[in-house]
């Protein structure tokens, strides 16, 4: 008999605001998991974990992400079930259609455009992050780098204490950004097209409180499964 984990390896999932397919790889933990659900339904996420030989910690992002996908479902004082992909009508399914980019952005890490490529790799380490938005002069944002683009500098042997960020940064007319009133599925449906793990927050016009004009936060994968966990673990 063919397995529900078997059919999932790869998810298409089409968002509920947009007429597009955006196709999921599952890992094979996450595979393992829902056929785990579906064997002993209802499970608790202590014995998934025990299945696994693993800690309850360690399945936290995979848990919340087969949830969202509707491939599993969490009942309060009950543990996880089988679940109907894409179930936007779950009380989890129904809360991430709520919440907006606004709920879940965070402070952005700010690099002027003055700084060399060494100086953002250091920051990179300092701040635990993968990417930096680059300022320019009059308090605007005129780029954001990441990792890939510092390693692509760094392939070329050149010294980075004489490259500027802004030769390593993808300019802003180039950059995929959201506002703050797309929504949360919006948001996970650029980063998986673009491939890419973090997008700017823009505000216009402007507001008083933004620290650089225009840029009010940013949103990153981190931040999309916090606020996914933070749904789960109201129920389970």
């Amino acid at each position: 008999m063919l397995k529900l984990a078997d059919l999932c390896s790869f998810i298409m999932y089409t968002t509920p605001f947009h007429k597009e397919v955006i196709i999921i790889q599952l890992s094979e933990r996450q595979r393992e998991i829902v056929d785990i659900v579906q064997r002993l339904a209802p499970v608790t996420g202590d014995k998934i974990a025990e299945e696994l030989g693993l800690s309850r910690p360690t399945l936290r992002s995979d848990l919340a992400l087969l949830v969202m996908l509707g491939l599993v479902d969490a009942k309060p004082k009950v543990g996880y079930l089988p679940g109907r992909y894409p179930n936007y009508d779950s009380h989890i399914g129904s809360m991430l259609k709520k919440l907006t980019v606004a709920d879940i952005l965070s402070d952005p890490i700010l690099i002027s455009g003055d700084a060399t490529a060494y100086d953002a790799v250091l920051m990179l380490f300092q701040q635990n992050t993968g990417t930096l938005m680059v300022t320019g002069e009059e308090q605007k944002l005129i780029g954001i780098v990441t990792r890939k683009d510092l390693l692509k500098v760094m392939l070329g042997h050149t010294d980075l204490h004489t490259v500027p960020v802004t030769m390593a940064m993808t300019r802003r007319a180039q950059m995929t950004t959201l506002a703050p009133g797309d929504s949360l599925l919006e948001a996970i449906s650029r980063l998986i097209r673009h491939q890419i793990n973090c997008l700017p927050v823009l505000d216009e016009p402007c507001t008083s409180s933004a620290p650089i004009q225009g840029l009010v936060g940013r949103v990153t994968k981190t931040d999309i499964m916090n606020a996914i966990l933070n749904l789960t673990e109201e129920k389970t």
